[in-house]
């Protein structure tokens, strides 16, 4: 079969239209409400460790260096934004828990990768950014425990409330009432509640996970969610490894340098489209995206060689210089939905706080020489 034949018997995938989004009337003043709400954790937060911290993926894992490659021979519904030709980019990724705090590795939740691909030719979403990268956040869900903003203006600052500021003991205690409580509750098809299934998560190790956008985004003439996947076998043996409690506080930073300085690894990007926008919702992220509707296709590799990451030099400069936002990139990559455009806002005063508090500039990198050793 050739190429173009075989596009004929693709899908029909939704073409990227402004008109995609719905806005709540009330979106605006309830981003304004949440923003001052998560400020009051940071100053809270700067205030507990005398230095500002990030309000969500406070605590980074690691940070690593590669590349970036896009496959060749994509069709052309594959081929759009970062991934239109094939090429190599420079990447920086940070590893991270995703809650407004830095707690022990013991308590369970969501885990984060943040990527930063370097020196990304396009038109950008924010054309006075300074800056040729483009970020993607990813969490090991593939969605979001707050639909919209509405929703997470709720019960999402509550629970942001408690990650921030409830001590280790009582959080650990919680994961274990969490799994005793989801092992219960499951059989019986009783809808557990957020808090819940978040410390009810299995502490697995970090490398092994696959990340991804959770929330949808603009993918050039159409639209979609990512996922980063392990795809070496030095990767795929640690999916589903558990983290042993004798492993400390630390665990799952040192889990990750004993292995960068052993072994490299490959993840692999992948790209779910969307085929129909009721059942694929733009603004409702707790939604998942039916796989068997729209399976997720590879689109380029990430390639980490051997490292080390543990020089104070390097992770002075993940954690405080710096900032990952998904709204830092190409126009063809825009966050979509109603929970995108919270983190446009939230993203932003985060870091700007962190930065002004800490008195450290905000530096984009050019390149990995640029990244300490």
């Amino acid at each position: 079969m050739t190429g173009s034949s075989a596009e004929l018997t693709q899908p029909n995938f939704v073409r990227y239209s402004a008109e995609l989004e719905r806005r709540d009337p009330d979106e605006d003043a309830l981003i304004e409400t949440i923003v001052r709400s998560l400020r009051g954790n940071n100053e809270w937060a700067a205030a507990k460790h005398k230095h500002a911290i990030r309000d969500a993926h406070a605590k980074g894992f690691g940070i690593l260096r590669g590349e970036l490659s896009v496959y060749p021979n994509l069709p052309s519904h594959l081929r759009q934004g970062l991934f239109s030709a094939p090429a190599t980019f420079p990447v920086v990724i940070r590893l991270s828990s995703t809650a407004g705090a830095i707690r022990s590795d013991q308590i369970s939740g969501v885990r984060g990768m943040a990527i930063k691909v370097l020196g990304v030719g396009g038109a950008r979403i924010r054309p006075d950014d300074g800056n040729s990268n483009q970020d993607f956040v990813m969490v090991n869900s593939d969605t979001f425990p707050f639909g919209d903003v509405r929703s997470y203006a709720g019960k999402g600052m509550r629970l942001a409330t408690i990650l921030a500021r409830t001590p280790d003991p009582i959080l650990k205690a919680s994961c274990v009432l969490a799994r005793v409580a989801s092992r219960a509750l499951t059989p019986l098809h009783v809808r557990i509640p957020e808090a819940v299934q978040l410390f009810a998560r299995p502490n697995d190790h970090v490398l092994g996970e696959t990340y991804h956008s959770a929330a949808p985004l603009r993918y050039g003439d159409h639209v979609a969610k990512i996922c980063v996947a392990p795809l070496s076998e030095s990767l795929t043996n640690l999916t589903g490894q558990h983290i042993p409690r004798s492993a400390g506080d630390n665990a799952h930073r040192t889990a990750v340098e004993g292995f960068f300085a052993q072994h490299s690894a490959d993840y692999e990007v992948r790209v779910q489209l969307c085929t129909d926008p009721a059942r694929m919702p733009i603004e409702n992220a707790t939604a998942r995206w039916s796989a068997e509707e729209s399976p997720h296709v590879p689109v380029a590799r990430i390639t980490l060689p051997r490292q080390d990451t543990t020089s104070d030099a390097l992770r002075t400069y993940a954690e405080d210089v710096l900032s990952f936002n998904s709204w830092n990139g190409l126009a063809d990559h825009r966050p979509l939905g109603s929970i995108n455009r919270l983190k446009l806002r939230v993203y932003d005063e985060s870091s700007k706080f962190r930065h002004r508090t800490n008195k450290i500039d905000e530096v984009e990198p050019t390149s990995l020489s640029d990244v300490p050793d």
